[in-house]
């Protein structure tokens, strides 16, 4: 699990940068699963290398979800969470404000997706001083994926002054795709945290692509207001007297094909898809032919792991300036990519004489034994089968119909939880029950009533199906969850006995997750043999220990502890740990008089 979860360069690597701290992080995906999303407050809390063993440490989720609390904010598309298969804890809540779920009208008979992968990081460096923001587009989704796919990071420096009117213009694309998402956000802090990042981008000057072969970078998002992708980039940008190319796409359709080839026609081009994508069409356009991963990778059937391409990659070369461009990000070559869904690519203009059609070919067409790719020469004609969404357009439908939900309390313990929705038509019954409450399940109707739900269980998380094989995971916006009780109740849920609460407080302090891991673990194997005086003796030895040393090289970590006093039963706390933690509180006083 870590390793399909932490070790992806995709996510691991590039969220954060040695040196700094993450201030604020906004990032767009169109699916999601839960454990991924857990992920992100790993990664963005620099929590260190990650295992399995740290994994299982619940000190380790709840610890990396509050330093990274109101710190990230994921936008993804309605519909499109993933149901966990089997979910044991209910630490998945506490993120529920750090999720935004975007629902786009549809536009005639077909659906409008909510498609980026773009993530907006501000960082700060405590040692120097220095901010700096870092856009990292990408074809990857939020998601655990074998699939092949494409990242590309930019860092711009913070400056202490507006920017020029160039780069202004330059990065205006960027700001307005942001200020387009605030609007889809309730939460009066995340349309202040993206302000803060739209006025921060007015003080790049410019995002440097260190040790790579570009010297200029374009924005291009779609689907938005004034940012029609087929005319603000397929066609006044990719097609403005473009010559060979080489498009990288799992998704293609004649359509598309047909505009990027119209033109000079005996040009070089070459196509890498999936096999399934590929028509007649298609394999008549390109001069150079058709490609797709190997069969052999893809089948599932002999191996545990399948792979087929997910990137979308278009290297242009451009006659008339004879500059090559190469096009990254979320949009395939589909009609519903250019020209409905909300999209993001990144355009790069190559530095001259670094890369050509016949280079950038050969880097993924070559005859090397480790080439992934295959000459497609005919069609599959099982391949073109058309898809009944009709149990999916019936979900999405519904999904629309949802307001919201509303809390009321039966008493201190239990609580009663209204679905408000509008009206929908549908031959199909769909359903819904709480994330952990999979029993409740029933039939979606305004007015549903979810009775004598726990703390524990309220969630704006809700699984909704139409049948056992199209659900998925929503968020119902819920303005009367009461929302500081219900975390208290699931950190009280969690951190329940007196030595679950001390090895809490000793993994907040240590200076090394792993040699935190690693010294309980040896506590544990003494504990078992000598019993469980010593145990707690040692460790509450360890903690004191580790408080004061923190006390002088992190007050504010030692602050952090009253939050965690008031969050925990009492009958967890160590006997006078409370006048103990007085004392230190003191000393970060006379600390900070000093």
């Amino acid at each position: 699990m870590a390793d399909a979860l932490f070790n992806d360069i995709m996510y691991n690597d590039v969220l954060t940068t040695d040196g700094f701290v993450v201030d604020y992080a906004v990032g767009t995906t169109y699916n999601m699963d839960i454990p991924t999303l857990l992920s992100v407050p790993f990664m963005l809390g620099a929590m260190g290398e990650l295992t399995d063993e740290t994994l299982r440490s619940p000190h380790y989720i709840l610890e990396a979800i509050n330093r990274s609390a109101k710190k990230f904010t994921v936008f993804c598309n309605a519909g499109c969470i993933s149901v966990p298969d089997n979910i044991k804890t209910n630490i998945v809540s506490l993120l529920e404000q750090s999720v935004v779920q975007v629902a786009l009208h549809n536009q005639g008979h077909g659906f409008v997706n909510f498609h980026p992968k773009v993530w907006v990081i501000k960082e700060s460096n405590p040692e120097t001083q220095e901010s700096q923001l870092k856009v990292i587009v990408m074809s990857r989704n939020l998601s655990n994926s074998n699939n092949l796919d494409v990242v590309c990071e930019l860092t711009g420096a913070i400056g202490n002054k507006q920017s020029s009117k160039a780069a202004k213009e330059k990065h205006k694309p960027l700001v307005d795709f942001l200020q387009w998402l605030k609007e889809k956000a309730n939460g009066r802090h995340i349309r202040s945290h993206i302000d803060d990042l739209c006025e921060s981008i007015k003080l790049v000057e410019r995002f440097d692509l260190e040790g790579s072969s570009f010297c200029d970078y374009h924005f291009y998002p779609m689907g938005i207001p004034n940012y029609d992708g087929t005319e603000t980039c397929l066609e006044s940008v990719m097609l403005d007297r473009s010559a060979e190319m080489v498009i990288i796409s799992p998704f293609v359709d004649d359509a598309t094909i047909e505009r990027l080839t119209k033109e000079r026609t005996k040009c070089k081009r070459t196509l890498i898809t999936r096999h399934a994508s590929v028509t007649q069409k298609m394999l008549d356009a390109m001069t150079d032919g058709v490609y797709a991963v190997k069969e052999v990778m893809t089948d599932k059937s002999d191996k545990d792991v399948a792979v087929d391409i997910h990137e979308k990659v278009y290297f242009i070369r451009n006659c008339q300036t004879n500059i090559n461009q190469l096009f990254l990000g979320s949009t395939n070559a589909t009609q519903n990519g250019f020209g409905r869904n909300v999209e993001f690519l990144l355009g790069l203009d190559f530095a001259p004489y670094k890369t050509g059609y016949d280079t950038f070919r050969w880097e993924h067409i070559n005859d090397a034994k480790d080439c992934m790719f295959e000459k497609v020469e005919s069609v599959d004609e099982g391949s073109t089968e058309k898809v009944d969404n009709t149990l999916q357009q019936t979900l999405h439908q519904a999904i629309a119909a949802i307001k919201r939900a509303v809390v009321t309390s039966q008493d201190k313990e239990k609580f009663d939880v209204r679905i408000e929705c509008k009206k929908f038509n549908t031959s199909h019954p769909v359903y819904l029950h709480p994330l952990y409450s999979p029993t409740r399940k029933m039939e979606l109707v305004d007015g549903l009533v979810f009775e004598g739900v726990t703390l524990t269980e309220l969630t704006e998380f809700y699984v909704i199906s139409v049948d056992e094989t199209t659900r998925s995971v929503i968020k119902i916006d819920t303005p009367t969850m009461p929302r500081d009780v219900r975390d208290k109740a699931i950190f009280r849920s969690v951190i329940n006995t007196k030595t679950k609460f001390i090895n809490y407080l000793a993994f907040m302090l240590a200076e090394s997750a792993e040699a935190f891991i690693a010294e309980n673990k040896q506590l544990e194997a003494e504990h078992f043999t000598q019993g469980n005086a010593l145990m707690d003796a040692e460790i509450s030895t360890s903690l004191y220990e580790d408080m004061v040393r923190t006390a002088y090289s992190n007050p504010e970590r030692i602050k952090s502890i009253r939050d965690i006093i008031e969050k925990a039963d009492k009958y967890v706390l160590p006997t006078n740990f409370d006048q103990m933690y007085a004392q230190f509180e003191n000393v970060i006083a006379q600390i900070k008089r000093l």
